[in-house]
């Protein structure tokens, strides 16, 4: 019978939203000796029944991290600072060449094809998370997306 006066507790942990965020297929090319910027795509995927924002990222290995996303402007692809970037609820946000990346300004080194870049994401809902970037090789995606 004592069981059953944690039945209450148990159904208020099981009803709680599940907030974790999922990073997944997280990559960057290989960068050539002394360039000081780079760009990292990755997918994020919510499974809670709100949207989640991303507003912020960083990594020791560079001096600076932003949300950027390029777009096409008058026959010109442009880049501009994001302040965030919504996941939407159920749902998932692909950060790809040609729309959405981060943007990593003062890196420390050029990172080479089989490296990994630490990252740590920060979410609107107070939950940060640690992602490893995978380095590929510098023509890696660059199947540029034009229309």
């Amino acid at each position: 019978m004592r069981f059953f006066r944690f039945l209450p507790l148990v159904a208020v942990f099981l009803s709680l939203p599940c907030w974790s965020v999922e990073a997944t297929d997280g990559w960057m090319r290989a960068m050539p000796p002394g360039q000081p910027t780079a760009a990292a795509y990755l997918t994020l995927r919510n499974p809670a029944d709100s949207a989640v924002v991303l507003l912020a990222a960083a990594t020791p290995m560079a001096g600076k991290v932003e949300i950027h996303r390029s777009e096409q402007q008058d026959g010109m692809w442009r880049m501009r600072r994001l302040a965030d970037l919504p996941i939407p609820a159920g749902g998932s946000t692909t950060l790809a060449p040609g729309g959405a990346h981060l943007m990593l300004f003062r890196m420390e080194h050029a990172l080479r094809e089989g490296d990994t870049l630490p990252l740590t994401l920060e979410f609107d809902n107070g939950e940060t998370i640690d992602v490893e970037i995978e380095v590929r090789a510098i023509g890696a995606g660059s199947g540029h997306q034009h229309h």
